[in-house]
């Protein structure tokens, strides 16, 4: 139970490696110190130790500067690890039980996935064991000084068997089905209690991770330092439109502008917030097709309040706030402490070459001039002898953009050792020198030749699509699918994708064993996010209102089909008493139909009346209840549970048919005696059949069992003079 709510703890990936380390280390040293009965410390010494750690985590905490959860978790660790490794007493592991529910706790408030649900199902198993074997401990030994002596035993068709004691196993069974039974209770109280709001903006309570290339500034190779952690960003479900089919997708995060010749920087940085409606936000004018790619986001944790979303982004729901800066990125609120949901509408479609080909203007609105052409001050010629040469012959922008495109794409490789030859800058190092380098690299240098041929393009750092499972049809994204790309600005068409990186430095993912359980794995997370984590007020409002919409349907076809069968009730009884066939008086005409006499038409209300109707429900359904009381009490069905129950109830049987002809059993008179004053053969074998079944260790068999039942039934059928006179 303890290393379970430790390795809940160990999962979050707050614990540094020295705590874990330490902790694992004195929780085995306990265990094993409990099997051979030795001691490390006193209590008094222990004591002293939690005591004189105080002054260390309020070091942690003020001096050292770690998040308060953080340095809290750490003191419980060092306390609990003190109480492992001294005499214990059963107060002692009552506290140590409150110690580990307290661990489960904190790793609630710091992780909310999958993982925590699993561990915490495992957590209440051996909560459950460790629970009910301490209570027997300790009852046996309150009992006395040297424990209880208990009698096992288990009752098997009617008799008393000794057993052992009970072992490992049945207190798992035991666990198991008392799990099963806290979570079958536990669902229905998760649906109907009542969600508080949620909202993005939470303390600063844990350490959360910062991305590169998220910020208004970011170095040149920052991304390479992303792409080697495969910690997972975000899961995205993806739906596109019919027309459109599945297309590769790019998770746009943040767009940069200006090039210093070391770093990348955003110079529009006034955010701007977007108009609301209702829950929407407005990104974009609607796309002409009114065809919109819908994208599900789940975000992990992040220090940077992007908002990531495919290309021309339409509409966004179910974010508190969205803002806008001038390179069109998106961002919301800090969300550094749990996870993010939203929705955005996209419109994804990409221009096809040919359309960008009628596209041969070169006039451009001022700010996009301004911006999007700006080049460093102090910058390598020769990037604009490499622009020149590339696109000699091209016309149209489009034709250009794809030349530049197709040279980097095959005349340079892919590669994160970010080493380079001579003091020059990084961008005139990887064209000329090292000829090597990761996408940021190839988006830089797109980019900066586009520009020296006067056509305005923008960085673009974001993420690839990621892994997709068709288990939870959704995509993961991690850091290593990290990734920079291009926008070309085109007069009629606006900001279009291009992608300069070869086809080796796109993520690839294994199809292995290990990669089907990871996406079995991720299935189950998106899962939790969605319907376990992301159910709140409004999920529990539309399955009320689904639920009282079926309900009501159900009532409304109910109420009219016992309307009908009540009215047809009513009607053919109405025809048996007065001897008139009603069934076609709907169908004639108001004029044409009869007169119906009066007495009829109460007769036919009386019976229509719904109560009259419930009355005859109400009687049915005690007569019901009745026949199936009658059922569980009769020898037919007690035999096929306990043999001499069943041979008692039908012996009453037989007596209570006597009885009835007058022949009852004297209290002298054994069932063999009975038997023979009667006489009557069918007396006599079910006496043998009930002699039988109650003192023999073998059961009736299923012949025997139908021969009793065909005796009594001969029996009932007897003539009562004849069996008085035998």
């Amino acid at each position: 139970m303890l290393a379970t709510a430790f390795a809940m703890l160990v999962s979050t990936g707050q614990l540094d490696l020295i705590t874990t380390l330490a902790y694992a280390l004195s929780l085995g040293a306990g265990f094993v110190f409990d099997l051979k009965a030795l001691l490390l410390i006193s209590r008094k010494l222990a004591n002293l130790l939690r005591i004189g750690y105080l002054p260390l985590f309020i070091l942690d905490w003020y001096v050292l500067g770690s998040p308060p959860a953080l340095a809290v978790i750490r003191y419980v660790l060092f306390a609990s690890a003190c109480k492992f490794l001294s005499t214990r007493t059963h107060r002692d592991w009552l506290w140590l039980y409150l110690i580990a529910f307290f661990e489960v706790v904190l790793s609630a408030g710091m992780m909310v996935s999958a993982t925590f649900f699993v561990l915490l199902i495992i957590f209440v198993f051996f909560a459950i064991c460790a629970l009910a074997t301490f209570e027997m401990r300790r009852s046996s030994e309150d009992s006395g000084p040297e424990g209880a002596r208990f009698e096992f035993w288990r009752e098997v068709k009617g008799i008393r068997r000794t057993v052992g004691a009970p072992r490992s196993r049945i207190i798992a069974i035991f666990s198991c089905i008392a799990l099963a039974l806290i979570l079958i209770l536990a669902a229905p109280l998760f649906v109907a209690m009542p969600r508080l709001n949620r909202s993005p903006a939470g303390g600063r309570l844990l350490r959360t991770e910062a991305l590169s290339g998220f910020s208004t500034t970011v170095r040149l190779g920052d991304v390479a330092l992303v792409k080697l952690n495969p910690r997972v960003v975000m899961r995205v479900r993806v739906r596109f439109p019919p027309v459109q089919g599945l297309t590769q997708l790019r998770w746009r995060g943040v767009t940069f502008d200006e090039y210093d010749g070391q770093s990348w920087n955003q110079t529009g940085v006034e955010l701007q917030p977007l108009r609301r409606f209702g829950d929407l936000y407005q990104v974009d004018r609607p796309a002409p097709s009114g065809l919109l790619t819908t994208q599900s986001f789940v975000l992990e944790p992040l220090d940077p309040p992007t908002v990531f979303v495919a290309m021309r982004p339409i509409w966004i729901r179910e974010l508190p706030l969205v803002r806008r800066d001038g390179g069109d990125g998106l961002s919301t609120e800090s969300h550094a402490s749990q996870r993010l949901s939203y929705t955005v509408f996209s419109d994804t479609r990409i221009p096809t070459d040919a359309e960008l080909a009628t596209d041969t203007s070169r006039i451009y609105p001022p700010e996009i001039r301004r911006r999007y052409l700006q080049q460093p001050v102090v910058r390598d010629r020769r990037m604009d002898e490499l622009a020149e040469e590339v696109t000699r012959g091209a016309i149209t922008p489009i034709d250009v953009a794809r030349r530049v495109e197709q040279h980097l794409r095959t005349s340079y490789e892919y590669s994160l050792d970010l080493s380079r030859i001579g003091d020059v800058d990084p961008l005139a190092d990887f064209l000329f020198d090292v000829k090597a380098g990761h996408c940021e690299f190839f988006a830089t240098a797109m980019v900066m030749l586009l520009r020296a041929r006067r056509i305005p393009a923008r960085l673009v750092n974001g993420f690839q699509m990621g892994e997709y499972s068709d288990l939870s049809d959704s995509f993961t994204v991690r850091q290593s699918d990290a990734h920079s790309w291009v926008e070309v600005y085109f007069s009629q068409f606006g900001w279009v994708p291009f992608d300069p990186t070869p086809p080796t430095g796109l993520s690839s993912y294994d199809t292995g064993f290990v990669a089907q359980l990871r996406k079995y794995f991720e299935g189950l997370e998106m899962f939790w996010q969605e319907r376990i984590v992301g159910f709140g007020p409004g999920e529990q409002l539309a399955m009320l209102a689904s639920f009282q919409q079926k309900l009501s349907n159900f009532e409304r076809g109910a109420a009219r089909g016992f309307i009908d069968w009540a009215s047809g009730v009513g009607k053919s009884v109405v025809s048996m008493v007065t001897g008139r066939n009603d069934n076609n008086t709907e169908d004639a005409s108001s004029e044409d139909a009869p007169a119906q006499p009066q007495a009829q038409s109460r007769i036919a209300a009386i019976l229509e009346h719904p109560v009259v109707i419930g009355f005859i429900f109400a009687i049915a359904a005690a007569l019901a209840i009745y026949e199936w009381r009658r059922y569980a009490r009769s020898w037919r069905r007690l035999a096929r549970r306990n043999g001499r129950s069943s041979a008692v109830a039908f012996y009453h049987e037989m007596s209570r048919i006597l009885e009835r002809r007058g022949m009852r059993r004297e209290p002298s008179l054994t069932p063999r005696e009975f038997a023979v004053s009667i006489g009557v053969n069918e007396v006599k074998e079910l006496t043998d059949a009930y002699e039988h079944a109650r003192y023999s260790e073998s059961e009736l068999s299923p012949d025997e069992i139908a021969r009793v039942g065909v005796l009594l039934q001969q029996l009932k059928r007897r003539n009562p003079a004849v069996t008085r006179a035998n």
